[in-house]
């Protein structure tokens, strides 16, 4: 049976093949919505090719705050036979297809869902000689079936098109209208929200964010090797450079990418780069380096589907495990998992404070879903924030000098060293990748084992791994979401927040009693803190997206504390709410498991 859609809602699917416009199609839908003051989640469902294949945007949108697809769809608008097949019986009683008679055949359709056949290809041709523009003639009979005002499509419309000539834009608003007529003189809308066209609500990808906080917190040198589903961030810091002042490096490769990156801090810059997992297997050499010259970097990974090439346009959380164990030996670093856009914004001003505070690398882990693969509604962003440099000096200190050299790697007792930028007078320096002392000489060659050696290389390591301890009265506690002291706990971590956050809403209304403890900090794990709180929670379920459970597989090493059950999902796909919602049934025993 058909799940009813929800009141107050809307989950919008349009699907094709690539190259048919459906990403630009599916941004439209979701300018309509947010424009006319709905909150919004989106999901990209591409494939790695350029023509072809099978494609789909997805939207949910909501007088109320959406966290991810929400639960079926109420409107699906297949442009060819293929995304008709793949996504019909997600179709929910009471929604609509949209779709060409002449080109898709819509069978089976579910019990309670209209038929809506438009002859999207016939009014196409008429305002352009390709067939392309039928999705524009669909977006009219969209906006005519939800009740939204023409106008606010023309003007997205407008907007889409604003670049090209004239004529591209009218001839679109036009058929558009024709879309729209069509659906209107044929029937009242088939779902109508309450809109408020006065109070548009902007949208952002993580991607996005993490760009934009990462220029507001300071960074002006950002390199890359585009990769996806990293790449919209190098866009967005190449389209701003000139104006913000930012220095944006395009690499031949991945490890070329982290010794820029490296040698940008190391001269004094707040340096991020970002890719995915395959490239960032290439950088692990060089973030080392790093580590051994306590230089402050901050890297994103924007996770994907893998081993090696993987699925380079599906999601994954499979990258946790390889930040853990980054690089060779020991070595401190920070690891934050962002839930959405708007938190993304404001980890990057947490993550060039921690990095220059402590001298560590910081690994920001975003993932498609989010990143290149999400849009969601962020409001009110706050751009005041506080910089801190840590310990970087104009000057050197009673006891930095002894003449000639500074002590750039001092022994302290916060185990942070004093920090300067090349080149500033008094304070020379050398920065080994070698095993070095105080003043950064090397250790690793003619003193190396030496009676006099060991014990300081003892003390150089220690200084930099205590500084994890410091760390960790840093990071912040999982987010209890839902009532406390509920029978089930939902333990999720990153981005499998969202659609936990829909299931749980659901199942309140169900009278479950559940909640989610989310974590948006991996790592270092403050273990006392976090080992209560996981000790409080009766039956605990872990959520992720990767096939061993990796963040649990960490609470366990760190707090002893083991997980009851799990969900983990590694097709590529996200997780949507109804899998939650039906592992959590399933631990209660419902026999009635939701549909």
């Amino acid at each position: 049976m058909p799940h009813q859609g929800k009141e107050g809602e809307l989950t919008i699917r349009i699907g094709a093949a690539a190259g048919d416009g459906i990403q630009s199609a599916g941004e439209m839908i979701m300018r309509v919505l947010s424009r006319s003051g709905l909150w919004i989640t989106t999901y990209n469902g591409n494939q790695s090719l350029i023509r072809g294949g099978h494609v789909w945007f997805h939207v949910h949108a909501a007088a109320w705050k959406t966290y991810s697809m929400g639960y079926g769809l109420d409107f699906l608008i297949p442009l060819t036979q293929l995304a008709y097949d793949q996504h019909y019986e997600r179709l929910n009683s009471g929604g609509a297809v949209i779709y060409d008679p002449s080109s898709v055949k819509a069978h089976d359709l579910p019990a309670g869902v209209r038929d809506l056949s438009v002859p999207l290809g016939e009014v196409a041709l008429r305002h352009d000689r390709r067939p392309i523009m039928r999705n524009t003639v669909a977006l009219g009979a969209l906006c005519a079936a939800v009740g939204v005002d023409f106008d606010v499509l023309a003007k997205v419309i407008a907007d889409q098109f604003g670049r090209k000539d004239r004529s591209v834009s009218e001839n679109n608003v036009k058929a558009a209208q024709e879309g729209y007529d069509v659906v209107r003189q044929g029937a009242p809308p088939v779902r109508q929200l309450k809109y408020d066209y006065s109070s548009p609500k902007p949208v952002m990808t993580a991607g996005y964010a993490i760009s934009m906080g990462a220029v507001n917190a300071g960074c002006r040198f950002y390199s890359a090797y585009p990769m996806s589903p990293a790449s919209p961030i190098v866009h967005w810091m190449a389209a701003h450079a000139r104006k913000l002042g930012l220095t944006v490096f395009l690499a031949e490769d991945e490890i070329s990418v982290m010794n820029a990156t490296v040698g940008a801090a190391y001269a004094g810059a707040r340096a991020m780069c970002a890719t995915s997992g395959g490239g960032f297997s290439l950088m692990q050499e060089a973030l080392g380096e790093a580590a051994m010259t306590e230089t402050p970097v901050v890297v994103v990974d924007v996770m994907r589907a893998g081993p090696s090439t993987g699925l380079p346009t599906k999601t994954s959380q499979g990258d946790l495990n390889m930040m853990l164990g980054i690089s060779h030996d020991d070595f401190p670093r920070v690891i934050l998992a962002p839930r959405n856009a708007e938190e993304s914004f404001y980890t990057a001003e947490r993550a060039f404070n921690l990095a220059e505070t402590y001298q560590v690398p910081v690994i920001v882990l975003l993932d498609y879903a989010i990143g290149d693969g999400g849009y969601s509604t962020v409001e009110n962003l706050d751009f005041d924030f506080r910089i801190d440099r840590g310990k970087m000096l104009s000057a050197p200190g009673p006891g930095d000098h002894n003449g000639f050299w500074f002590r750039r790697f001092a022994l302290t007792s916060d185990n942070v060293s004093p920090r300067a930028v090349p080149g500033t007078p008094g304070m020379m320096f050398v920065a080994k990748t070698d095993e070095h002392d105080e003043w950064g000489h090397d250790m690793s060659d003619v003193l190396a084992g030496l009676n006099e050696s060991a014990p300081l290389r003892e003390r150089m390591q220690e200084k930099r791994m205590k500084k994890l301890e410091a760390i960790k009265g840093e990071m912040k506690a999982p987010e209890l979401f839902g009532p406390s002291g509920a029978d089930i706990t939902v333990i999720t971590w990153g981005s499998s927040a969202n659609p936990s956050r829909e299931a749980i809403r659901e199942l309140h209304r169900k009278g479950v009693s559940v909640n989610a403890l989310e974590f948006s900090d991996i790592f270092p794990l403050n273990e006392v803190e976090v080992t209560r709180i996981l000790r409080t929670a009766r039956t605990k379920v872990d959520v992720e997206v990767n096939y061993t459970g990796q963040f649990a597989k960490l609470l366990a090493r760190d707090t002893g504390v083991e997980m009851d059950s799990y969900l983990l999902k590694y097709d590529g796909e996200p997780i949507y709410p109804i899998e939650v919602e039906k592992h959590v049934l399933s631990l209660r025993k419902e026999v009635h498991a939701v549909a």
